[in-house]
């Protein structure tokens, strides 16, 4: 009888991604008035939150070729640099920073905003070099940053913001 070393793996498609198991999903929904315009927000227990674009973002419904654009007016995000233990030295972000601009090939842009208080410890860089990311793989290779707030703004974020089952609710 001959066996299959393929036969011994288990089903894959069970298992949760490492931010499904350890981050709490949180959304703002049409920033800045913009209908679709939606943000997800993934909070980590230790205070760390990836910034992204919600599965509802009407990014996800636009064809084209497109870039990230982290120079903003004249600060360019990807030189931020943080040090020690307590991330030092990053670019502060309040709820209406601007981190990135989404621009397509075909004209139109728009501004993906931190929506929220923070100290931006690092854009992802992999997004520049492959953009796809963000369509791909939203909210787990493809994030656009990491931010890093204090524990008492963490939480009122978090109550600000609707939980991934309000969410679901709302735009199904």
């Amino acid at each position: 009888m001959e066996y299959s070393i393929l036969d011994n793996i288990p089903d894959l498609s069970t298992y949760q991604s490492f931010t499904e198991r350890y981050f709490t999903k949180r959304y703002v929904l049409n920033v800045n008035g913009i209908e679709n315009n939606d943000i997800m927000i993934m909070f980590h227990s230790n205070r760390i939150t990836l910034i992204t674009l919600a599965p509802s973002h009407f990014f996800f419904k636009t064809d084209g070729d497109y870039k990230l654009n982290f120079t903003i007016g004249n600060i360019d995000r990807l030189t931020n640099t943080v040090k020690g233990k307590g991330k030092k030295g990053g670019q502060v972000l309040h709820p209406k920073s601007v981190v990135c601009k989404v621009e397509f090939d075909n004209g139109p842009s728009f501004d993906v905003l931190s929506c929220m208080k923070g100290t931006l410890v690092e854009i992802n860089e992999e997004l520049v070099k492959n953009p796809k990311l963000l369509k791909e793989f939203p909210d787990s290779d493809g994030f656009i940053a990491i931010i890093l707030s204090s524990i008492a703004v963490s939480e009122a974020n978090k109550n600000e913001m609707l939980t991934h089952e309000e969410y679901v609710k709302i735009v199904k």
